[in-house]
């Protein structure tokens, strides 16, 4: 069988040419400490690794979410917290007001305190967050809940609920509705109402009346309702921060799972890799001298 004399040199050309190739992806790959450098390389790599960055990216969103809600509902039940302090020293007025031996003189001392008691209150749920939005309104945060109207508290806010999304098909509301908490009746606030109306009594001029017992009883035993009440919007908001801490742990986890993924998907192995870049370069080295060697030959040398 007769051998083109260009055919194996072309060959050799060849083998120096992928051997250069192998070498400067080794050299990239060491470099850069990653596999690869173009999705082409590994096609299958890269849309592993395309689509646990895509996850990772949406699990971080889900997590700045978590973290995010997680300070509003801290902000809000440190609020809720406040309002039962103000909610106890206001039941400590009342009983006090409800002893027998108290004179109708000393009841004039009481407004002051469960006017500022009262005026707290308000102003507790009437409370705006760094961006100026009323935080228990509902989803109408550009108005306050409550407003004075004719002498009477009103309540303008509603039951809106801002779903914040920590997961893929779950959500988490980031309210707390306060609009039944001081109700009595059908009057959303008729507790604070019916508190206006005792320091009404008390301020008036010349007023020599005592409160009667029976609705101081009655204002202590509503109290007692909205303290229990006030308790359960606690415990709604402690519930649900134990629930994204309990979704914050999971995505945790994910993370370091799917970054060790990564990095086993991207990372360059240093020690193999190296081994074959110096595989290549002895490869090169001995195809460029017998490349070298074959072109000094000539069939003239054996005539």
């Amino acid at each position: 069988m007769r051998i083109s004399s260009l055919s194996q040199p072309q060959r050799m050309l060849a083998t120096l040419e992928t051997g250069n190739t192998q070498i400067q992806k080794l050299q990239d790959q060491l470099s850069t400490q990653q596999k690869q450098t173009l999705p082409s390389e590994d096609p299958l790599n890269a849309t592993r690794t395309s689509a646990l960055t895509q996850q990772q990216a949406v699990t971080a969103q889900y997590q700045t979410n978590i973290t995010t809600l997680n300070d509003t509902l801290t902000r809000q039940d440190t609020l809720l917290s406040s309002m039962s302090d103000q909610l106890l020293s206001l039941q400590d007025q009342l009983r006090s007001m409800n002893n027998a031996t108290q004179s109708a003189s000393s009841y004039a001392s009481y407004q002051t305190q469960l006017s500022s008691l009262s005026e707290g209150i308000v102003g507790l749920l009437n409370s705006q967050d760094a961006e100026g939005r009323y935080i228990f309104g509902g989803t109408q945060s550009d108005k306050p809940p409550v407003v004075m109207v004719d002498g009477q508290y009103q309540w303008q806010g509603n039951k809106g609920e801002r779903a914040v999304q920590v997961g893929q098909q779950q959500s988490v509301n980031g309210n707390s509705d306060l609009s039944t908490l001081f109700a009595v009746g059908d009057d959303p606030l008729g507790f604070l109402n019916q508190l206006g109306q005792l320091q009404k009594q008390l301020s008036a001029s010349g007023s020599t009346t005592l409160p009667d017992s029976s609705a101081l009883s009655t204002l202590l035993q509503q109290s007692s309702d909205v303290s229990t009440r006030l308790g359960s919007a606690r415990g709604s908001i402690g519930s649900r921060q134990n629930q994204l801490t309990q979704l914050s742990n999971v995505y945790t986890d994910l993370t370091a799972a799917n970054s060790e993924v990564l990095s086993q998907l991207q990372s360059t192995d240093i020690a193999d890799t190296t081994l074959q870049l110096q595989s290549w370069l002895k490869t090169v080295e001995y195809s460029s001298k017998a490349y070298s060697l074959m072109n000094q030959f000539s069939m003239f040398d054996a005539i």
